[in-house]
């Protein structure tokens, strides 16, 4: 009977685990509290810091992975549905194919892998050596300063390079098309562009919002469980990556589910 309690407490983690990362997520971006904003110079200072190291250092190897699914997706899904479909399907499949499936899930395995591993480091270390603690003493808000503005800074950093990767897949596949088969083919990006409809605009980039808001709360949340020993926190981070990597594929698969279905 022993695996029937076994069953029980994993089919209970999931939920208990993800209301606790609710309310530590809703604790940490919280901009009042005692009556006053939370906010500050520093706060500011660190969300920029967040969004350079994000957004701007992974922009290389974005670029590169980009152009490769332009080359490797885009061009070949082109030229092998034009005998079985016309133009406006192919587009809008290729749209829902390359735009809002693997430029959202590409940059979120980058980010995941380039910068939530690093919060997980850095804030379990000054967690471990009790920075957090001793900051906390002296009056700091360490949400303020450490935690909101890395989760923002994630989130903002997803939704601007998803659209970048996007972006970059289409009309690099396109233009690589129109050199090696026909001039003709570079009248797909207007199209593509005429095919872009506001409401799937911006529920893609709430979307990657979401999705960076919520890997960044993973590490963090992790980041904050580290207490006595150095090893706790490679164990964290190997914990932080799995629990957000699983969770975007989870989400990203029911959005889908519920985009192709409807």
């Amino acid at each position: 009977m022993h695996w029937i309690g076994a069953v029980g407490r994993l089919t209970l983690s999931f939920p208990l685990y993800f209301y606790a990362l609710t309310l530590f997520t809703l604790r940490a971006l919280s901009p009042w509290q005692a009556g006053r904003l939370r906010f500050n110079l520093a706060s500011y200072r660190t969300l920029l810091g967040q969004l350079i190291f994000t957004g701007i250092d992974a922009l290389p190897v974005l670029s590169l992975l980009a152009l490769g699914v332009g080359m490797a997706v885009t061009l070949p899904l082109i030229l092998a549905l034009q005998p079985l479909m016309d133009p406006a399907e192919i587009i809008t499949l290729l749209i829902r194919v390359v735009v809002y499936e693997l430029a959202t899930l590409l940059t979120a395995v980058i980010l995941l892998v380039r910068t939530a591993s690093a919060i997980v480091v850095d804030l379990g270390g000054m967690k471990l050596h009790r920075e957090l603690e001793a900051l906390e003493m002296l009056g700091v808000r360490t949400h303020t300063i450490f935690l909101a503005p890395r989760i923002l800074g994630v989130g903002l950093a997803q939704m601007l390079l998803a659209t970048y990767c996007a972006g970059l897949a289409l009309v690099s596949g396109l233009l690589l098309l129109a050199l090696v088969e026909h001039v003709g083919y570079l009248s797909f990006l207007h199209d593509v562009a005429r095919a872009f409809h506001p409401l799937e605009l911006l529920f893609f980039l709430l979307k990657n919002l979401a999705f960076g808001l919520l890997m960044a709360s993973i590490a963090c949340y992790h980041a904050l469980q580290v207490e006595h020993s150095p090893t706790e926190l490679p164990q964290q981070t190997q914990r932080a990556l799995i629990y957000a990597l699983s969770w975007i594929f989870v989400f990203n698969g029911v959005m889908a589910l519920l985009s192709w279905t409807s």
